[in-house]
């Protein structure tokens, strides 16, 4: 790819959502191995060029494939393309679109956007929502992406399709677009660093396949840069146990959307009582509506019930 290192002048938000390469670990990338040496503008704010964005593209790459980042960093950019052709690997487009450029000026309204995507739902414009969504990732980040887009609209579509205003399978639908951009966004983020001293795992308890929740707090650590694990939905204790152990957790948080199938109350408050007990040095945070009795979880010292997404929000925050 040609490009001229004239060209760009990008903030640290653009040049991640380009690039895939989390605002975090740019920053770090920076600090710690000088692999991209971005110019200063009169405020002293970053600006990358379009050279800038294909290094960091590379670097990401390349560490995807298993290469560590402080042996490459210093690398001139045409080996790290050699590097990634040696693994069979083609050097990915990287494309600064001028589209793109504008939507990431363009001012959201939050309620705005909602309406566009509830009105395009209705109609079954699904290719009108996933540009919705693509031009609310160039412009949101990812908190602002779930506490003011994500769990609004989940709200009010699982509403109306109670009412009747809405079908099943346009809940589905939905469900499906949304399901692709975050993991969209999770893995463009997946090479984070952090050195916070944490390792969260995410997951719901066995037969209960609702993983919106869990995919929101994975966007959540995302932005708070916090390690995290995504275990997916529907898991068994004695597995979730396991993978504990195994990576070292230091928090299992468990999103709870249902009483599984043919499972009563006493499964999942056991299923929590079971988790609480075993984590011998860690936390257990359920999050999940007024199924969950949030007085028997609690009773377990190492134990917090947390019933929305800003508490969750919160939460991690205070990490």
């Amino acid at each position: 790819m040609d490009i001229d290192p004239n060209k760009g002048q990008y903030s640290i938000q653009l040049a991640s959502k380009i690039s895939g390469v989390g605002v975090h670990t740019i920053r770090a990338w920076e600090k710690r191995y000088q692999a991209v040496t971005p110019d200063r503008n009169s405020s002293g704010r970053r600006e990358y060029s379009d050279v800038d964005i294909e290094r960091l593209s590379l670097l990401s790459q390349l560490c995807t494939l298993g290469h560590s980042i402080g042996k490459i960093a210093g690398l001139p950019t045409p080996e790290l393309k050699i590097l990634l052709e040696k693994l069979g690997k083609q050097a990915e487009m990287v494309e600064v679109r001028e589209n793109d450029l504008n939507l990431s000026k363009t001012p959201v309204n939050p309620q705005e956007s909602l309406k566009n995507l509830l009105m395009a739902l209705k109609s079954y414009k699904l290719d009108i929502i996933s540009h919705e969504f693509n031009k609310l990732k160039l412009v949101l980040n990812p908190r602002q992406l779930s506490l003011e887009i994500i769990t609004p609209l989940l709200k009010e579509v699982g509403n109306s399709v109670i009412e009747g205003t809405f079908s099943i399978s346009q809940e589905h639908a939905l469900s499906s677009i949304l399901k692709f951009h975050m993991g969209h966004l999770l893995f463009r983020g997946a090479n984070m660093k952090s050195t916070k001293p944490y390792r969260i795992l995410l997951t719901t308890p066995e037969g209960d396949y609702h993983e919106f929740g869990i995919l929101q707090a994975a966007l959540l650590c995302n932005y708070y840069n916090l390690p995290y694990f995504y275990l997916g939905p529907n898991l068994p204790v004695d597995s979730l146990l396991d993978a504990y152990r195994s990576l070292e957790g230091n928090i299992a948080m468990i999103g709870s959307a249902v009483i599984p199938e043919n499972k009563g109350h006493e499964f999942i408050q056991g299923y929590f009582d079971k988790v609480a007990k075993n984590l011998t040095k860690g936390q257990l945070i359920v999050g999940g509506g007024p199924h969950v009795d949030q007085r028997r979880v609690e009773k377990n010292s190492n134990a917090k019930f947390l019933g929305s997404m800003e508490q969750l929000d919160d939460f991690l925050k205070s990490l």
